[in-house]
């Protein structure tokens, strides 16, 4: 029987002097490392055996569906496509080639497939060189008509580059400055790109406008960028209108008046086309 431990600290006070039976007591009191523990000596240990013993812990680890609501299982049965998603974007395979299986869900075509559209284009591609064949052969015989069209294929050939570049204008609203002239206008000055001839004509016309007009209120010129306009208005009030004569969109920019009939444009970046500015006094 073990001897409670405030019985044994009370004969171990300062002063005391324990006897034998104390002594015995004391160590009574408590386990030998030689000495095996007893089961039932273990509070709650039987039960807690029997509680691991019963049918519902031990088919616990059979259980293939126990978590599965937290948990994968082996054959990934259990996921569902946004859980694919996440494991694809984890494991950094979200953008993996697949090919379709029972659901067309893949993004890359099988060996079939692209044999069945590389066979599609060898056609098509048969068929147009039928065709050139055919275009070939009327080519080279004696009909004037045809004679004309060579002509007309043969130019087009030699002047591919200029013709690209009015496809382009008409189209994407480029600039005209790469538009090489074909006639000879040396009377009109040096006038190599369409660009050039078109400043050299509305030059010309603004002329005729300012000696007809009697009493001038407007005045306008076109610009490629940056320049100093002398517009001979005699006035510091003005208002100003540009627009791009390619996109036709308005266009921004800075003006400082130098004086009553001059005044300096700064644009914001060099523009790609010609710009109409009207200055109209106030």
């Amino acid at each position: 029987m073990s001897t409670p431990l405030n019985t044994i600290f009370s004969w171990f006070e300062e002063g005391d002097v324990p006897t034998t039976d104390q002594f015995q007591q004391t160590f009574s009191s408590f386990r030998h490392l030689d000495e095996k523990i007893k089961m039932d000596d273990v509070t709650g240990l039987n039960e807690a055996l029997k509680a691991l013993s019963t049918p519902t812990s031990t088919g616990h680890p059979e259980d293939q569906n126990a978590h599965s609501s937290v948990l994968a299982k082996l054959n990934a049965s259990n996921l569902t496509p946004a859980n694919v998603e996440q494991w694809r974007e984890k494991l950094n395979i979200a953008l993996m080639a697949t090919i379709d299986g029972i659901e067309t869900t893949g993004n890359v075509y099988t060996k079939l497939q692209i044999g069945a559209i590389m066979s599609g284009l060898q056609a098509k591609d048969e068929e147009l060189l039928g065709h050139i064949k055919k275009i070939d052969d009327l080519l080279v015989s004696d009909d004037i008509n045809l004679d004309k069209l060579q002509e007309i294929v043969d130019y087009i050939k030699e002047n591919r580059e200029q013709i690209k570049l009015v496809q382009q204008a008409i189209a994407n609203g480029s600039s005209d400055d790469k538009l090489r002239l074909l006639g000879n206008y040396s009377s009109w000055g040096t006038a190599t790109f369409q660009n050039q001839f078109n400043d050299l004509v509305f030059g010309k016309i603004k002329n005729i406008e300012n000696e007809i007009a009697s009493e001038k209120i407007t005045y306008e010129q076109r610009v490629r960028g940056d320049s100093v306009i002398k517009h001979d208005l005699n006035t510091l009030s003005f208002v100003m209108d540009a627009y791009d004569t390619v996109t036709m969109f308005t266009v921004p920019l800075k003006v400082r008046r130098i004086n009553t009939n001059t005044i300096e444009v700064l644009f914001d970046s060099v523009p790609p086309n010609i710009i109409q500015l009207t200055i109209k006094k106030l």
